[in-house]
């Protein structure tokens, strides 16, 4: 399951870089956020959603059917054009996004990155499982007043476990574990805020190697 880690001034320095990301004029530049959700939160984030698809099973191909946020996703980046007085420099975003990755990334031995989104106030990521991405994780999250959390359903305990945002950065850790690893390895979760909150993810593999890389990780970054 997933573990909170307080992260360190060292950490928490290099991922203040990110929030020019979090910033109201930069993110309404983005397109395909599905904004026209926003309003659906408690049903996306309910119960009755959460056992429809932990009824699914296999059925559940993995993916958040929905996410009301602003994408900076690495295999491209879509902007807003309906609005002609936005001045979007694509290649110049790209970029920013690509150096300040890259350098998470060396200076954490961190390998991929799969996940860049920024939520505005009343936004969410929809129950899921991520068993289609079967991997170790790190997850950083920002949140502006830290009036959001984070959920998932402890499969040994049976219950939901609730991780509270803070003001600030804050990491998670864990394991996603796909069908093939049995129902127990699986993790599903959501996440909603009612401030701004940013999360930036990355995984690393299935190996043995990755839990140790995961450990030298934590050791890197927590306090």
């Amino acid at each position: 399951m997933m573990k909170d880690i307080p992260l360190n001034d060292f950490a928490t320095n290099l991922l203040n870089e990110a929030l020019w990301f979090a910033k109201e004029e930069n993110c309404k530049k983005l397109m395909g956020s599905k904004l026209d959700k926003i309003n659906e939160v408690d049903y996306y984030t309910g119960d009755e959603y959460f056992h429809k698809i932990k009824n699914m099973e296999r059925g559940h191909n993995g993916f958040p059917e929905i996410l009301v946020g602003y994408s900076y996703g690495t295999t491209g980046i879509h902007f807003n054009k309906s609005n002609p007085s936005y001045d979007i420099d694509v290649h110049s975003i790209m970029s920013k996004q690509g150096e300040f990755l890259q350098k998470v990334q060396t200076t954490f031995n961190l390998k991929r990155n799969a996940l860049f989104s920024v939520y505005p106030p009343g936004g969410y990521i929809s129950w899921h499982n991520n068993a289609n991405a079967s991997a170790y994780n790190i997850l950083f999250t920002w949140s502006e007043k830290g009036d959001g959390y984070w959920q998932h359903w402890d499969m040994q305990e049976q219950k939901h476990v609730i991780i509270p945002d803070v003001k600030g950065w804050q990491c998670k850790v864990g394991y996603y574990g796909s069908y093939d690893d049995g129902m127990d390895k699986v993790v599903y979760h959501m996440a909603r805020t009612n401030c701004w909150r940013m999360t930036i993810a990355f995984v690393l593999d299935r190996s043995e190697m990755s839990v140790g890389m995961q450990d030298w990780i934590i050791e890197d970054i927590s306090r």
